[in-house]
């Protein structure tokens, strides 16, 4: 029985902050979500909020999985990042921020900072 995507994704989303947290960020929160846009992990490296989208493939047949992170996932991505500063009183034009992105490939984790 193949098991369930969301259970997946979420241990994925962890796997991913425990290497995140092993790399000095504190994690903030795991999925940020509003109506409109969703961050999975949102963490402190050093005084740069970083909004880290996560993906996951269990195998290339797929492709890749930092290929699935598209334009649209990218905007809702900064959206979130929009909503998570306003909802914590923090500016966007002096709070420093990041886009970065996990790609999960069996267990092989890759991370890029600045993806976008």
């Amino acid at each position: 029985m193949p098991e369930n995507r969301r259970t997946v994704g979420s241990d994925k989303e962890r796997m991913a902050g425990a290497w995140l947290e092993a790399h000095g960020h504190k994690i903030l929160q795991y999925n940020f979500r509003t109506r409109m846009a969703e961050a999975d992990i949102v963490s402190l490296d050093q005084d740069t909020y970083v909004f880290t989208e996560v993906k996951y493939r269990q195998n290339a047949a797929e492709g890749h999985p930092l290929e699935a992170v598209t334009a649209a996932k990218q905007k809702k991505v900064r959206m979130a990042a929009l909503y998570y500063l306003e909802d914590h009183n923090l500016s966007p034009d002096t709070t420093s921020i990041r886009f970065d992105v996990i790609g999960i490939l069996g267990n092989e984790l890759t991370h890029i900072e600045n993806a976008f």
